[in-house]
């Protein structure tokens, strides 16, 4: 019987030129090392397995509820083929997974593959994922580029943790790129790296899909490193570009003077507004000698679009110490420095950090030196701390030096410690100008102060400080056009030199906005307009340590040099996050530095249309029909060469005569003058307008284009 329960093919032994044949087994699971370093199959622990030329009558696996299991181990050198596909244990949030896994061993190249089918217990839709590698020990292309291995993957309702940079050399895709057999670790021991644990690097997530391709190289002989791209959309778009590099010197001798290997991850949310780049040392990494190991990393993120820290920005170099507080929305990084170990005697271990944002940098870091030597013991500790912030502009740095030496002395059955320590803390502030000095003795410690006090709260900005912190009043306040607006190029959003820019819109329907960048706490429509079409609470300034204010946005109406009222048109409010460190009460004010759902502005629709019950009457001539001048210059095909001089459009020109000259007093003279010339030769024309100063106003709206020219002769 085969796994499934089905009748197979009489069982005999295989000879020598059936070397191709592939086991099938119905095998109780209780271990996952199917594929050993070299690439081969071995029995699970319990397995039992039957022989044969082919596998006959097998069908995908559902989602079993049993242990069904499959091995395959075909071998007709150079090639070598090994896999399992099985049903692997479940735990939360699964409740059936199905895994597979395949190597491929030609000599010159080997290869794996995984994948795995995972029904999750909440209820959501499948999930399905499959990446495999191929590589070669030899690599292939250009002597100053080769290409060791490739890589690609993809999943459907699914996604990938992105890793940061310090935890690149354990992302199992990358290492697929330098094990593509996986020698180092058995292939489904990967796969369950892969989706297993509460950090699982594949999690099922409905509507998702991900796909990932990279490549393993070599450059100029010194250069190794593996990249990769991981593109993911459906609840989120993201691209990240990951990779690790490295590289050893001198390069030919077997003693090493350094070892540099950095992974560096790249991560760009379009829709969120984010950017996130981050860079890092693996533990392979070590300076003039391998015992000095450098550690740590770099991380910057930029925030832009409609994201609420729009335009904010963060360097992070380290981990950044205790009472420097940052927003959670920053980056954190794993502690940055060296740690040497000189024979048996001496240790040396240093760490810096840094913190560089628009409203400070902090920076700092220590060394630390020990000696140590059977009853004796010696160190020095140095260490600086500093801080700076711009807006107001404030400093407060620390500096500090420790030197000690310790001995132990045994009195018959006693062990006695004796120690001296002598230091020096200095720490300075301001504006006003302070600071203290400390000193240690071994035995006493004393500090100085000197100067102002330290500040207990950071001060209030003035009004001319917060302005500053805003965006530009050009875009503080905008008024956008959603639909119905038909005049040339984009409209103007916000103030500018020339003032507000005429709007020329679709009298079939029109929509726009007016929003802020700040929130307001009531919306009025109309300059006179008294009850507001929306109210929140008051605002508050933080740098400014002012509370409970009014800031009203007033959104009003104008047409033909008039004001026209807004009470008839849908108003829908406009809400969304604003920075806490703009409009909270308290500098750590949570939920990831925003307040949520304040009003931000309005928008507003035009009421419908009324086309009214009748079109009115229509005399004779509006509704003749001119047929044209047959023997005229009017040809109705498309052969027909055009005649006549070609018209052209000269912008600026044409609009801007009629407006300035069309009521200007030479041409309402030279006016005067045609129609009595036209009168002395028997033309009379009647009454005519004598004011054209509407007709000079409506132009700028009456056209939406500039007219055509020909000339006049």
């Amino acid at each position: 019987m085969d796994g499934l329960g089905r009748a197979l093919p009489a069982v005999r032994r295989r000879t020598t030129a059936e070397r191709g044949a592939v086991r099938t087994a119905q095998a109780l699971v209780t271990e996952h090392g199917i594929l050993t370093p070299r690439p081969q199959a071995r029995r699970l622990k319990g397995m039992r397995v039957l022989e044969s030329p082919a596998v006959r009558g097998w069908s995908p696996i559902d989602a079993p509820g049993g242990e069904n299991g499959l091995s395959v181990d075909y071998s007709s050198p150079p090639l070598r083929i090994s896999g399992a596909l099985t049903a692997l244990p479940v735990s939360p949030p699964y409740k059936a997974v199905v895994g597979g896994v395949l190597v491929v061993d030609t000599g010159a190249f080997n290869g794996s593959a995984m994948g795995a089918y995972v029904v999750p217990k909440d209820g959501t839709q499948p999930s399905l994922f499959a990446f495999g590698s191929l590589g070669s020990g030899v690599g292939f292309g250009p002597p100053l580029f080769q290409v060791r291995g490739i890589a690609a993957g993809f999943g459907w309702n699914s996604r990938v943790r992105v890793p940061m940079a310090t935890e690149l050399e354990e992302f199992p895709f990358l290492v697929a790129l330098d094990q593509p057999g996986g020698r180092d670790a058995g292939a489904l021991e990967m796969l369950g790296k892969l989706i297993g644990g509460q950090d699982a690097w594949v999690r099922p997530q409905e509507g998702d899909l991900w796909f990932a391709a990279g490549l393993a190289f070599d450059c100029f002989e010194t250069f190794r490193g593996r990249a990769m791209a991981l593109v993911q959309t459906g609840s989120d778009l993201t691209i990240s570009l990951l990779g690790v590099a490295g590289m050893q010197l001198p390069t030919k001798s077997e003693r090493k003077i350094a070892r540099l290997e950095i992974g560096i991850e790249a991560t760009l949310r379009p829709a969120a507004g984010e950017l996130s780049i981050g860079a890092a040392f693996t533990e392979k990494t070590f300076l003039i000698d391998p015992n000095c190991k450098l550690h740590g990393g770099v991380g910057m993120k930029f925030w832009f679009g409609d994201h609420p820290h729009a335009g904010d920005f963060a360097f992070m170099l380290g981990a950044v110490p205790a009472g420097r507080e940052l927003p959670v929305r920053y980056s954190r990084q794993q502690p940055a420095g060296l740690t040497w170990s000189i024979g048996s005697t001496v240790t040396i271990s240093g760490n810096a950090y840094a913190a560089f944002t628009p409203k400070s940098l902090m920076a700092g870091g220590s060394l630390e030196v020990v000696f140590e030597s059977g009853m004796l013991r010696a160190w020095l500790i140095a260490k600086v701390d500093a801080l700076l912030e711009w807006n107001p502009f404030y400093f407060d740095v620390a500096i500090g030096v420790r030197v000690g030496v310790s001995a132990s002395i045994k009195v018959w059955f006693v062990k006695i410690t004796i120690s001296i320590e002598l230091g020096v803390d200095v720490r300075v502030w301001g504006p006003a100008v302070g600071g203290e000095a400390t000193v240690h003795l071994w035995f006493i410690s004393f500090t100085i102060g000197f100067g102002a006090e330290r500040r207990s709260e950071e001060p209030a900005l003035g009004w001319g400080g917060f302005q500053g912190m805003l965006p530009a009043p050009q875009t503080m306040v905008r008024t956008t056009a959603v639909a119905g607006y038909t005049g040339e190029g984009a409209p103007s959003t916000g103030l500018n030199d020339g003032g507000v820019k005429v709007w020329l819109v679709n009298s079939g329907g029109f929509t726009f906005t007016a929003d802020t960048q700040g929130p307001v706490s009531a919306v009025y429509l109309d300059k006179t307009g008294t009850t507001p079409v929306a109210t929140d609470s008051p605002v508050n300034i933080l740098p400014m340590h002012v509370q409970n204010r009014q800031s009203h946005l007033r959104v009003w109406l104008t047409y033909n040099d008039g004001e026209e009222t807004l009470t008839d048109w849908s108003p829908t409010v406009i809400r969304g996050n604003v920075p806490n460190g703009l409009w909270g009460t308290q500098p750590d004010g949570g939920g990831d530095g925003v307040i949520p759902d304040r009003i931000l502005g309005v928008r507003l629709v035009s009421p419908p249309v009324d086309h009214g019950t009748s079109t009115g009457f229509i005399d004779e001539q509006a509704i003749s029909f001119n047929p044209g001048n047959p023997g005229g210059l009017l040809p109705l095909s498309a052969s027909e060469v055009p005649a006549g001089v070609v018209p052209v459009r000269q912008p600026g020109q044409v609009i801007a005569v009629i407006q300035s000259g069309i009521a200007a007093p030479a041409t309402r003279d030279a006016r005067t003058s045609l129609v009595e010339a036209l009168a002395s030769l028997g033309t009379d024309l009647g009454a005519l307008d004598s004011d054209l100063s509407a007709y000079a106003h409506a132009a700028g709206t009456a056209f939406t284009a500039e007219p055509m020219l020909v000339p006049a002769s």
